[in-house]
């Protein structure tokens, strides 16, 4: 969509500024002259605001500065100088610096957090970018300083605020030695370490404490984890002693199978209609974006863990994103003994709107812990979730800005189309990429147009974070947060919907490691079920009887075919070798069974082969070779899913680790979306 690469109009941006060395003549050369500024004296530099004279040298003047004030609308409500911080065309420590030295007063190049003052709890930890103002401890030493007989005030402000410091310092000189400057990212990172466990009480946990039903932290005793395997091992004797009851749980499975055969029959269906309304849904786009006066802020938090090799690829991408970064937040979220991404980091330069937050060691080692840790701070309108391989296209942000603009408050999440960009590296990742072309172009869609529950992908997520709050954020203890996220904004009234644009991962290329991350899936899809699974009138009740049927479906449905899949082969296999050697074929039972069980193949693998082939070829150009080598896909799911099902016992918080950067079938991350086709 070349129309959101536009955005709404403004003032070109900033060439340079005096500060770093660089010539702004060249942006006011062609300025139009007007009378008014012909006759404009040159008294007019004596009511430059302090925070504007600190960019006004030799190069650039007074009369320059006050033109473009006067001109140029706000940047999204912040002031220029910020404006050219974001976008990386002034250094935030060096201006900082300069109004320290013209104030008097002592700049502190590296704030410890311990050195801070406690917040006051009127004050709430999203509202942190607002204050621009902190008590250190008395006697406190910083940065070299000596020590003080009573507490320093360290200052952060911007614009009208750093104006009316300096006021404040002219009419009374004494508070200079109380006062200190800082920057405010670093004052604002000294304000989050130090009030870190804070967050860990009381937002990281929110859940557990607000809606203690929809959190996954109880654990399996001892007596329930001997019990759920007794009851197992006793449903599989029993099949094998007594007939009646193989009979009737092969009926059981064989009407969740049917079930969802269906569902993808439909969304098979439905497809065609569901891109007619996408391509009239992006021209109502377009007539909302020429109306658009202002961009909402976005929040973007990136969980990381081991992830030193993904650093340059992963701020390349971000660096990517066509959003503007007046308005544009970047986190990486870093564990705090993770040296090795962090050291990773130091190497690079991040721009403004990019930042490191550290997480605390604390409580499960999950993503969902890190970024509820994160969202503890968050104030901004907009949040999305991306993962380190991630390469987002640049417009997706605007889309989904866009998408919530025109959708309403009942939409709490948009959901991007996740994509395999390294597919032709193996059997594996074809196979991976089929899956995800069926369930990110084609059942997905299907889901969200039906208003029944979307089981989220764990990346590119896009909230309103008012709402993301307000549902409790993400389940610190559940390995799959995503698809839990969705079914708990859908029971609470919310919609989700499909954005166009693509974010294209990096596929497992060994077994091994597929083996690990498919595990983690099951086992998180397990919980998930599980949970709201314990009072189902209740769930009733907020789903409805479509949407409840439809949660059994797609979650319980997807596990029970992976956990026996190869029991249905052998079982199918074994009917058809007694038709064929003509033994035991003569019971009205047994071809009762041989025709539903056909029936259930040729609808479940029919269903699934036709959705993957439509979605797959407009995506990657898939033909039928690939599609009727699924089932053995499907055959290597069982291992994962009985793994899943050992560790949801023993180990139901343990998140395994997925490691990045291994495939070298990747393209360069200029290339990411070259592959992307129109269609899906």
């Amino acid at each position: 969509m070349t129309f959101l690469s536009q955005g709404p109009k403004k003032p070109d941006p900033i060439a340079a500024v005096p500060l770093l060395n660089s010539d702004m003549s060249a942006h006011y050369a062609d300025t139009p002259s007007t009378p008014e500024r012909e006759k404009r004296p040159e008294t007019d530099a004596l009511i430059l605001p302090f925070h504007l004279s600190l960019l006004c040298s030799s190069r650039v003047s007074a009369q320059q500065l006050l033109d473009f004030r006067q001109t140029a609308p706000l940047f999204h409500g912040i002031n220029l100088a910020q404006h050219w911080i974001l976008e990386g065309h002034l250094d935030e420590a060096l201006y900082f610096m300069m109004a320290a030295k013209r104030l008097g007063i002592p700049f502190i190049g590296k704030l410890d957090a311990d050195d801070l003052s406690d917040l006051q709890q009127e004050w709430s930890l999203e509202d942190l970018k607002n204050i621009n103002c902190a008590l250190t401890k008395s006697m406190a030493k910083l940065n070299g300083l000596a020590p003080r007989p009573s507490s320093q005030v360290v200052c952060a402000p911007h614009g009208a605020a750093l104006d009316r410091l300096a006021k404040c310092l002219t009419e009374q000189p004494d508070l200079r030695n109380r006062v200190c400057l800082t920057t405010p990212t670093m004052l604002l990172e000294a304000q989050q370490k130090h009030t870190s466990q804070r967050a860990l009480n009381d937002h990281v946990y929110r859940l557990k404490e607000t809606m203690p039903h929809m959190s996954s932290h109880n654990r399996f005793g001892k007596i329930a984890t001997i019990g759920l395997i007794s009851i197992v091992s006793c449903i599989g004797l029993s099949c094998i002693v007594w007939s009646q009851i193989a009979i009737f749980f092969n009926f059981l499975t064989l009407s969740i199978f049917l079930s969802l055969a269906f569902l993808r029959l439909m969304a098979y269906r439905a497809l065609p209609r569901i891109r007619s309304q996408a391509k009239q849904s992006f021209s109502r786009l377009q007539t909302a974006h020429a109306a658009l006066s202002y961009w909402p802020s976005y929040t973007v938090l990136v969980p990381l863990y081991r992830e030193a090799d993904m650093i340059q690829d992963l701020v390349a991408a971000l660096s990517g994103l066509s959003y503007p970064r007046d308005c544009l937040d970047i986190q990486l979220l870093v564990e705090a003994d993770d040296t090795e991404t962090q050291a990773a980091l130091t190497t690079i330069k991040l721009p403004a709107y990019m930042s490191i937050v550290q997480i605390p060691v604390h409580g499960p080692r999950t993503k969902p812990k890190a970024l509820n840790f994160a969202l503890s701070f968050v104030q901004s309108d907009l949040v999305v979730i991306y993962d380190a391989e991630d390469r987002p296209h640049p417009n997706q942000l605007k889309e989904a800005a866009l998408r919530m603009e025109a959708g309403g408050p009942s939409l709490g999440c948009l959901q991007g189309r996740l994509a395999i960009d390294n597919a032709d590296a193996n059997f594996l990742t074809r196979q991976f990429a089929l899956e995800y072309a069926a369930l990110f172009d084609g059942l997905l869609p299907f889901l969200a147009d039906e208003r029944l529950p979307v089981p989220l992908g764990g990346t590119s997520n896009h909230f309103r974070t008012s709402i993301l709050k307000q549902v409790g954020g993400w389940d610190p203890y559940n390995v799959t947060e995503d698809a839990d996220l969705g079914l708990r904004l859908t029971r609470l009234g919310y919609r989700i919907e499909i954005l166009q644009h693509d974010t294209w991962e990096e596929a497992p290329e060994r077994y091994a490691a597929w083996v690990k991350q498919r595990s983690r899936w099951f086992k998180g899809w397990m919980q998930t079920w599980l949970v709201h699974m314990r009072r189902p009138r209740t769930l009733y009740g907020d789903l409805g009887r479509s949407r409840f049927l439809a949660f059994q479906v797609m979650i319980g449905g997807m596990l029970v075919s992976a956990l026996i899949h190869p029991l249905y082969i052998v079982s199918f296999t074994t009917s058809f070798a007694a038709i064929t050697f003509n033994i035991g074929t003569d019971s009205t039972l047994f071809w009762s069974l041989m025709v539903a069980n056909g029936a259930n193949l040729v609808m479940g693998y029919g269903g699934a082969m036709l959705l993957a082939h439509r979605t797959a070829r407009s995506r990657y150009g898939y033909g039928w070779r690939q599609v009727l080598a699924m089932p053995l896909y499907w055959l290597m799911m069982t291992p994962a899913a009985w793994r899943a099902f050992l560790q949801l016992l023993i180990s139901p918080h343990h998140w395994e680790k997925t490691q990045h950067g291994l495939s070298k079938q990747r393209p360069p991350v200029a290339n990411a979306h070259k592959r992307q086709k129109q269609g899906p």
